[in-house]
């Protein structure tokens, strides 16, 4: 199923938190959204998901609106950074309730995961008695056990140990090969790295870029120190050649300006040495809150 969203926009009061002329998420494909914090990317999934239904424009599963009509959502799952259960009841009825909104519950299949996940002799306890990472998945369970055609997930893997991590990565493969669309946000590189094939930046709830990850691998933006930044600094000013001072002091740019030429023959000129040039990719420095 694919997800078609247009003229998006989400406001508290005054303030605009998204704003999206057009996104596609097609079916079968994997995707990255990624932004600092603040971005909008959480808020996005609430309104694709009508958790948040007081925006402006529309958003669209296989052409149906989920607005008009939210029985579309049924072939969807969500798993949102910091999402809850009844913590006062047990595993199991939180797995049955869940699944009970989408009118059927396959107990062997919620068995089988909760094998794989490593939380079967947690089930008969309150959930209030859980750790971060059991609540985690037990969340992840209830998402996953309904085989949903489209899977959001914002943050997955925080609070999970690294054989879940690398079990859930490995399902997660298995289903998109299989047709399901995927919507992943994390601040992890390795998780984007290694689950999706496009990535959709967002910055002040706005769609900066949508592009594949060996685009942004062809990328030339680098983190350079040098024997004298101060001075470095103001040759790239003098020039107006955009960088981004970091907090360790490199001084962050793009190389393919066809300035950079010039901007060594000054080095060169000053006796200014490079002593590192480390490559960054556009997807390193999105992750970090970077505007190149």
């Amino acid at each position: 199923m694919d997800i078609k969203i247009t003229k998006l926009e989400k406001k508290y009061g005054s303030l605009q938190v998204l704003s999206i002329d057009d996104l596609i998420f097609e079916r079968g494909k994997s995707y990255g959204v990624i932004g600092p914090n603040g971005a909008g990317k959480t808020t996005l999934f609430k309104c694709m998901t009508n958790i948040i239904t007081d925006y402006q424009g529309d958003v669209k599963i296989n052409n149906v609106s989920v607005r008009d009509d939210n029985s579309i959502l049924f072939n969807l799952g969500i798993v949102l950074d910091g999402a809850s259960v009844y913590k006062e009841r047990t595993g199991w009825f939180n797995i049955e309730y869940f699944s009970g909104l989408r009118g059927e519950f396959d107990v062997n299949k919620a068995e089988a995961l909760a094998r794989e996940l490593n939380i079967s002799e947690f089930l008969g306890r309150k959930v209030k008695t859980y750790s971060y990472g059991t609540i985690k998945k037990l969340i992840l369970l209830i998402a996953l056990l309904h085989d949903p055609k489209i899977l959001i997930l914002d943050e997955p893997f925080r609070g999970l140990d690294a054989e879940t991590v690398d079990w859930f990565k490995f399902y997660l493969k298995k289903m998109t090969s299989e047709g399901m669309t995927l919507i992943i946000s994390s601040h992890v590189k390795s998780d984007i790295e290694t689950l999706c094939e496009e990535v959709v930046i967002l910055k002040n709830g706005e769609k900066v870029q949508q592009l594949s990850l060996a685009e942004m691998e062809d990328k030339k933006i680098r983190d350079i120190d040098t024997s004298n930044q101060e001075a470095f600094l103001v040759i790239l000013e003098d020039m107006n050649y955009y960088s981004k001072v970091l907090s360790n002091g490199c001084v962050r740019l793009d190389i393919e300006d066809v300035r950079w030429s010039e901007v060594k023959e000054r080095l060169n000129e000053q006796d200014i040495e490079i002593l590192e040039m480390k490559k960054v990719t556009l997807l390193d420095n999105h992750l970090n809150g970077g505007n190149n």
